[in-house]
């Protein structure tokens, strides 16, 4: 992740690499995004950095920033990517089946909103029901909003306590 800083070392957008030709830029000064490159390829964020079947499990977030508070939250010890978005979330990870089924365990932790539990059942279909995991978040939104307030622990918990993906009703 690379982070853009003014002429007063003021940070101004963080850089998300996909692959070494796609990014995802991300204005800190108003919620904004903009690619660079060619993003049409890229499915998971931070998929180089963990070989396929390299841990146990992998967690999978809805958005960069997740992905990295989650990766620190857990000690740094566990693979973590990213979906590009809700919408494109099943897509995603539908073009990496093979490499997300590497893990024995896949823990769903995308957003707490309508879009991230819609996303969250449409990738759980894609797996075996006895390998997906639900991290159920309930006091924030997302998994950067646990590790803003100071609630790494809190967080920690909710993910070690996860139980199987069980659609509603």
């Amino acid at each position: 992740v690379y982070t853009k800083v003014d002429a007063h070392g003021t940070p101004v957008a963080i850089s998300f690499p996909y692959s070494k030709e796609a990014s995802k830029v991300r204005s800190l000064t108003e919620k904004n995004f903009h690619s660079v490159g060619d993003m049409r390829n890229a499915t998971l964020f931070g998929k180089d950095r963990f070989p396929a079947g390299s841990s146990r499990s992998i967690t999978i977030t809805e958005g960069e920033m997740d992905a990295l508070s989650v990766y620190q939250m857990l000690g740094s010890g566990y693979p973590v990517v990213s979906v590009r978005s809700a919408s494109s979330a099943e897509a995603d990870c539908k073009r990496e089946r093979d490499y997300l089924n590497s893990f024995e365990r896949i823990y769903l932790c995308l957003d707490n909103d309508p879009p991230g539990i819609d996303a969250t059942a449409k990738i759980a279909r894609l797996f075996d029901f006895n390998k997906v995991y639900h991290v159920k978040l309930s006091d924030y939104k997302d998994a950067n909003a646990y590790l803003e307030a100071g609630k790494g622990d809190v967080f920690k918990r909710v993910w070690w306590n996860s139980k199987r993906f069980l659609p509603e009703g």
